[in-house]
């Protein structure tokens, strides 16, 4: 039989210790590499280049995978030391496994072997944070530091996860070792660990159970996955632990098929499989004047063309004896349990030359459904009830660390620095002279125990999955591209309005509103279709999104508005009443879209570049216009200062609600902003001596241009 651990292709050899990776490793490397850098990165260094992300997720994964053998390696190097055998160390779908021959030597040697591992990964942690530390202190790039400050934590995590008391994790060997030191019984202290193991097993298939009704098949299938295997692992162990009860110093004679058929290499496969005599087992040994020469099984000779049996000899056809385990009579059956892991699966018994048996896998299994016939160890006894009250406690809050409910947690993001971002050209431009900082927020999905955290956290808020998004039918997928497209149209209309603001002519021309996205369960829901284009609103023609939204937003909710929209080829009227819609601080009056300009063309009097920034929403449009609107006036606005912004701004330069703004404001007084301007509208939500409420771009230029 095949070894499902096998590694398929050699990496380096330690000690004579194989490492290898299996197959299934490539997809998970792929698979994380590109979560890292499509997800985890953007998400937690905003504003930073494709590029860059695909380099920090190749680079933390190769890395994480080295701490993975590594944390592998310390259970091995300890092993050699205990004087155990390794066989080798694979990396594969569940992250990486190393196999030792036989048992522990004591439950000593397993604690010590268990803990080796985890205290490896907790050095690397260490290792990783003050490297972080560090680089952060020599502002090294944020590149470099995101990578070491994710290798810290994951690491952490590891070691959080692996010390699980459940069997097989490292965690679960050292409750074995605790309880075999105890009760002086490696077979009990192995079911019990085992079913802590199967325990652990049903919790995560559970939790990923939940995730699936919450968040989707993605968020929980990885959990049922890694929970059944657990359950099989720990029911593995516990067979190990009846085959060792049963079979502690059991003979393979006991075992064996005596004196079984064996089938001469000269006779041909058309007789072998004629003969009556082979029908009680599969596979039987074929000898020639008594030496052993090989084993043929029935499949093999059944793959024989029927109009070749005739012609092709038993030998032809055999596994030959150089690859045919061999085994002794007196031997403990444990000993021969290693070469019945490997194909075919049997192994000839030979006493002095002489075939005596044959033993197979199929005869260790029924043996040890007999010994489960003996019944498993009674339930850990009164004594012992404390320390299985601790597993509990651990189970639960690792079910808290691990279940994830359809919440996000809105916590501070970074400042960045806009001014660096714009690029005039075509008139004369001034140099800026101090900071334009955009504020942003950090969006998580936060595990169970981070979302009570959070909920007691004023600092941070906790809203449903569904708000941010803005509908249940929404899927992250299509949010983060309409708020891309948002950004994007923010950084057009922030350079109209400066440019407006200095007296200059903008020409606008857009061909309506395209729908990009649709909250389902508001009243556009089932009636607005994501790609719709609105042209008009009330026979009012629509050109730019910013009209749509003007009129929405200024009449009160269970307004019912007649929208004209083009559909593919054809234009259709649609009735929507407005309504209160959630959002990421409150509620807005609106529709239930969200849509931007279709063909929007903005024709300035000079040409302006913008940095490629990995960012979403339309917020950033206030501190873009500061921005453009210093380097084309010939006054200095900054003049030295950290000027933070946060607002939508329009193409005519009236500025709009975000959200979110009591963790921006965090930002800015965390980035030493001298200045912060807001919303007038959300003023109430910041408090602060040097928060600024304002209407449109005209009043926070007079109001930066008057300050002391």
């Amino acid at each position: 039989m095949s070894d499902p651990l096998a590694p398929s292709f050699t990496l380096l050899k330690v000690r004579n210790i194989r490492i290898g990776a299996h197959w299934s490793w490539l997809i998970v490397f792929a698979l994380w590499a590109w979560q890292l850098a499509s997800e985890l990165f953007p998400s937690s260094y905003p504003g930073l280049s494709g590029r860059s992300y695909l380099v920090m997720g190749l680079v933390s994964a190769v890395i994480f995978f080295a701490s993975i053998l590594l944390h592998e390696l310390g259970h091995s190097l300890q092993a050699l030391k205990e004087g155990m055998q390794i066989r080798d160390i694979t990396l594969w779908l569940f992250g990486g496994v190393a196999r030792f021959e036989g048992m522990f030597p004591s439950a000593g040697a397993e604690f010590r072997i268990a803990i080796a591992g985890p205290v490896v990964s907790v050095a690397l942690a260490i290792l990783f944070w003050v490297l972080a530390a560090g680089m952060a202190f020599l502002n090294i790039p944020e590149e470099a530091v995101g990578i070491c400050d994710y290798l810290s934590r994951i690491n952490l995590i590891l070691v959080a996860f692996n010390m699980v008391p459940a069997l097989p994790l490292d965690g679960g060997r050292v409750l074995r070792s605790w309880l075999w030191q105890r009760q002086d019984n490696f077979t009990s202290a192995t079911i019990s660990a085992a079913r802590a193991g199967k325990g652990f097993g049903y919790l995560l298939i559970g939790a990923g159970v939940a995730q699936f009704f919450t968040v989707g098949l993605s968020g929980g299938i990885w959990f049922v996955v890694l929970g059944w295997f657990l359950y099989q692992a720990a029911e593995a162990e516990q067979d190990f632990a009846l085959l060792s009860r049963a079979f502690r110093s059991l003979p393979v004679r006991d075992l064996m098929t005596a004196d079984p058929v064996v089938v001469p290499g000269t006779r041909s496969v058309a007789e072998f499989l004629d003969d009556k005599r082979v029908r009680d087992h599969s596979t039987y040994p074929v000898t020639e004047d008594g030496k052993l020469l090989g084993l043929v099984s029935l499949r093999l000779a059944s793959a024989v063309p029927p109009a070749r049996r005739a012609d092709t000899t038993v030998a032809d056809v055999m596994l030959p004896a150089n690859q045919t385990p061999v085994v002794r009579p007196d031997v403990p059956i444990f000993d021969a349990l290693d070469p019945l892991r490997t194909a075919p699966g049997r192994a000839v018994v030979m006493d002095g030359g002489r075939i005596v048996g044959i033993v197979s896998g199929s005869d260790v299994a029924k043996a040890v459904e007999v010994e489960r016939t003996r019944g498993l160890p009674d339930r850990p006894a009164r004594s012992a009830r404390p320390v299985w009250a601790l597993v509990a406690t651990i189970f639960v809050i690792a079910a808290a660390l691990i279940y994830r409910p359809p919440l996000v947690v809105v916590s501070p993001g970074p400042a960045i620095d806009v001014g660096r971002d714009v690029n005039v050209r075509g008139i004369p431009a001034t140099r800026l002279n101090g900071r334009y900082l955009l504020l942003t927020v950090h969006i998580s999905e936060p595990t169970a125990l981070g979302a009570a955290y959070a909920l007691l956290n004023p600092e941070l808020d906790l809203i449903t999955r569904s708000a941010l998004l803005g509908g249940e039918g929404i899927s992250e997928e299509e949010f983060l591209r309409g708020q891309r497209r948002l950004f994007e149209e923010s950084r057009k209309a922030a350079a109209a309005a400066a440019a407006s603001a200095a007296g200059m002519e903008v020409k606008l021309s857009g061909a309506g509103a395209q729908v990009v996205d649709v909250v389902e369960s508001a009243p556009a829901g089932g009636r607005i279709r994501l790609g719709d284009v609105i042209t008009a609103i009330d026979g009012r023609p629509v050109m730019l999104a910013s009209d749509l939204r003007s009129v929405t937003t200024a009449r009160p909710a269970g307004t019912t508005f007649r929208l004209e929209v083009q559909r593919r080829s054809r234009t259709i009227t649609v009735r929507v009443k407005s309504a209160r819609i959630p959002s990421l601080d409150q509620p807005i009056t609106g529709i239930g879209i969200v849509a931007v300009t279709r063909d929007l063309d903005v024709q300035l009097p000079f040409e302006v570049d913008f940095r490629d920034r990995n960012i979403g929403g339309p917020s950033a449009g206030l501190a873009y216009a500061l921005a453009i609107a210093d380097i084309i006036d010939a006054r200095d606005v900054a003049r030295g200062r950290s000027l933070a912004a946060s607002g939508t701004i329009q193409l005519t330069g009236e500025v709009g609600v975000v959200g979110g703004l009591e963790q921006k404001a965090q930002a800015a007084r965390e980035a030493n902003a001298e200045v912060v301007l807001v919303p007038k509208e959300e003023l109430d939500q910041v408090e602060g001596r040097d928060v600024h409420g304002v209407e449109s771009l005209g009043e926070a230029l007079q109001l930066l241009n008057s300050a002391a």
